[in-house]
């Protein structure tokens, strides 16, 4: 299987076994990882590269000035969030090429140019540089934590909110719009809603991540209900795709009173509750203070990134974000 965006992509059972092949010609391959995956993945990826390949293990941070870390000619992005995103920053500091070589589908981050970053309590996005390779191996994702392929699941879910709010934004204040990149995360957005197996999933979250590089922002995949999880992160810390899937009915609400919503409330809903997650203030361990609370901050994060939220096109006051919460039923 390959993705739609790319020649450059991957997907396949035992995909791991062409690393020895990718990697001919570079003598310093340095790959990027946390203790708990380098412990269990360490002995199989150095049979397959072989004695040349370097290991870098990561903590919860993310190093932000890497290029005195490197002393390699390509780095491997071997993970999740954290290793990838620091993969990603390494390869810009250094300007070298990098491979991403996801350990599970849980964000479309594995496939973007841009790294998450926490700054002040608050997790933002930094541009950094696309790989040069995306090397999935589905038996290796298949062996993920079970939420991190339901935060995959939920940040592509949330594109039924954000490409909505990104043709509002188009027509309303003239924000930069691309069909060719809206119709490619729509479909990996249809795809997942039809078929949520781990391949189509794997798929769909490359898809939308090369889209977001090629059109060079996030905003196609990125609207209110990512705003809203910035602003949970100050201090909820849930998985980031549970978080924009549990934003996405609340947007999608006020997206109904437009005429630019494609997805209600309730269909999204349906999905998140056959696949289990979370979708009341208990599940998350919320209340609707701290909710509201998130909300405001979230229409201060849209402002100073100067996107477009549906929130300000239909007025929204707090008696209708109230009436909002107690409509989608959190």
């Amino acid at each position: 299987m390959t993705s739609n965006c790319s020649s450059k992509v991957i997907v396949a059972r035992e995909a791991i076994e062409k690393l020895d092949g990718i990697l001919e010609g570079y003598d310093k391959p340095i790959c990027v990882t946390d203790l708990l995956l380098y412990e269990k993945y360490s002995k199989l990826v150095s049979s397959i590269v072989g004695e040349k390949l370097e290991w870098l293990i990561i903590n919860d941070r993310i190093a932000k000035n890497t290029k005195s870390m490197i002393d390699a000619d390509i780095i491997l992005g071997f993970g999740g969030g954290r290793s990838i995103d620091q993969a990603k920053i390494m390869a810009r500091d250094s300007h070298i090429e990098w491979i991403s070589i996801p350990t599970a589908a849980s964000h479309d981050g594995i496939a973007s140019e841009v790294a998450s970053v926490m700054h002040n309590g608050y997790r933002y996005s930094e541009k950094c540089k696309r790989p040069k390779l995306i090397l999935a191996d589905l038996d290796i994702m298949d062996d993920a934590p079970p939420h991190l392929r339901l935060s995959g699941l939920g940040d592509v879910i949330s594109k039924a909110s954000s490409l909505a709010e990104w043709r509002l934004a188009r027509d309303y204040a003239d924000e930069e719009y691309d069909s060719d990149v809206y119709a490619t995360v729509e479909a990996a957005l249809e795809a997942v809603l039809t078929n949520s197996s781990l391949e189509v999933l794997v798929g769909s979250v490359i898809d939308a991540g090369i889209a977001m590089s090629e059109f060079g922002s996030s905003r196609p995949c990125s609207g209110t209900e990512h705003a809203i999880s910035h602003a949970m992160d100050r201090r909820n810390h849930n998985l980031h795709g549970i978080q924009v899937a549990f934003a996405t009915p609340f947007s999608l609400h006020f997206m109904e009173q437009t005429d630019y919503g494609k997805y209600s409330p309730t269909e999204i809903l349906r999905f998140m509750k056959r696949e289990e997650m979370p979708v009341t203030f208990d599940e998350m361990d919320l209340t609707r203070e701290l909710f509201l609370d998130d909300i405001d901050h979230a229409i201060r994060i849209m402002n100073k990134r100067n996107r477009y939220s549906v929130l300000k096109h239909v007025h929204a006051k707090h008696e209708d974000m109230l009436l909002a919460i107690e409509k989608v039923g959190y």
